[in-house]
């Protein structure tokens, strides 16, 4: 199968990610690259030994070898490149968040569905993960039962881009730029994989709570206009729902934690553990309390996974995820239908947060 050959839009700190990922990589490899700051893509090309540097989007978009795209620009400038490469005959990866709002991640979507070519996101990398695919495929089998409940806190100390990390990268805190905080870095990402592992139901409302940490604002006069601080529950059909908790600025350690509520059994994260209610009988030495009922139980706890959580080296990262369906011509792992819908509840988080109210979906 012959490899996938990518050109790179935009070549800022996340596009180094994606070239460490396909070094190397037999599925892969990166052809062209095209940057609006013309010295970084040729110090880009010249890092990652990229054979052409291209002098404009539609100059690469018209090289006929280049067979996918991948859009690492900021998140206020995905949509143009994505859909003009989409409609060049390009398939794309692109960054996460997907889109600004909903109306722009539907026009995303759609074009690609019409030109007929595989539109993937980078809000769905964690996706890749042994304990996430481990996690969806006991979901899956219905071994949990009916997953009911997916809750996911995850806080950074102190964690500010464009502050305490990437201080080059300022256009994090610009609400213009980056569409929001917190919220586009990170919960981006929980957001996916709660639905995910819920089993894509139909989400039904949203409510939100966001706050700007307002007490340590960033250094050397940089303007922030962004959240620091997301919290939020959707609620989904059937009765399903979903917590997402995230920070760049906690000021607390020790809070994580990653659940999977089922049925039949649980799952925690970190590592991956597998959570099982067994009744107690006599022969179990366990006393019986006075208030305890007929039925009593106690857990089982059953690690799934000897390694780590995070580990992904037996199948991949979501750039090479991309580039071997692309050259099997199967839809990726991360489909763009999927990343409408975490625009679609960013969208209504942040409606939510101004309205003070939870807000439903059609």
């Amino acid at each position: 199968m012959a490899p996938t050959r990518v050109g790179i839009i935009g070549t800022g700190t996340i596009a180094n990610s994606h070239a460490t990922a396909l070094r190397g990589y037999p599925g892969g490899q990166i052809v062209a690259v095209f940057d609006v700051l013309g010295d970084r893509a040729r110090d880009y090309a010249e890092k990652w030994n990229v054979p052409t540097v291209c002098g404009s989007l539609d100059e690469l978009l018209a090289r006929g070898y280049v067979d996918a795209v991948i859009v690492c620009t900021p998140p206020f400038a995905h949509a143009e490149p994505t859909m003009k490469a989409l409609e060049a005959g390009k398939h794309v990866l692109c960054e996460k968040p997907f889109a600004l709002d909903p109306h722009e991640a539907e026009r995303m979507v759609r074009t690609a569905e019409r030109a007929g070519k595989f539109l993937a996101c980078a809000s769905g990398r964690n996706r890749c993960s042994a304990a996430q695919r481990k996690a969806h495929a006991m979901m899956a089998s219905g071994e949990l039962g009916d997953v009911y409940h997916v809750r996911w806190s995850r806080w950074r100390f102190r964690g500010r881009p464009g502050h305490h990390i990437f201080p080059e990268s300022a256009w994090f805190l610009d609400q213009r730029r980056a569409g929001g905080g917190a919220m586009m870095d990170i919960a981006v990402y929980q957001i996916d994989t709660v639905l995910w592992l819920l089993g894509n139901p139909r989400v039904t409302s949203v409510m939100a709570s966001m706050r700007q940490i307002t007490e340590e604002p960033p250094a050397g006069g940089v303007k922030q206009d962004v959240e620091d601080h997301v919290v939020i529950m959707v609620s989904c059909e059937g009765g399903k729902s979903g917590i997402i908790e995230t920070a760049w600025v906690a000021n607390v350690k020790g809070a994580d934690g990653f659940f999977v509520f089922g049925t039949k059994a649980g799952l925690r994260f970190d590592p991956l553990t597998k959570i099982t209610a067994v009744p107690v009988d006599e022969s179990s030495g366990l006393q019986r309390m006075p208030w305890m009922g007929g039925e009593s139980f106690r857990s089982i706890e059953e690690q799934v996974l000897l390694a780590p959580d995070n580990y992904s080296d037996d199948f991949g990262s979501i750039t090479q995820q991309f580039v071997d369906g692309v050259a099997a011509g199967r839809q990726p792992y991360t489909p763009g239908r999927d990343a409408l819908e975490v625009t679609r509840i960013i969208d209504a988080a942040y409606r939510s947060v101004r309205s003070g109210a939870m807000v439903a979906l059609a």
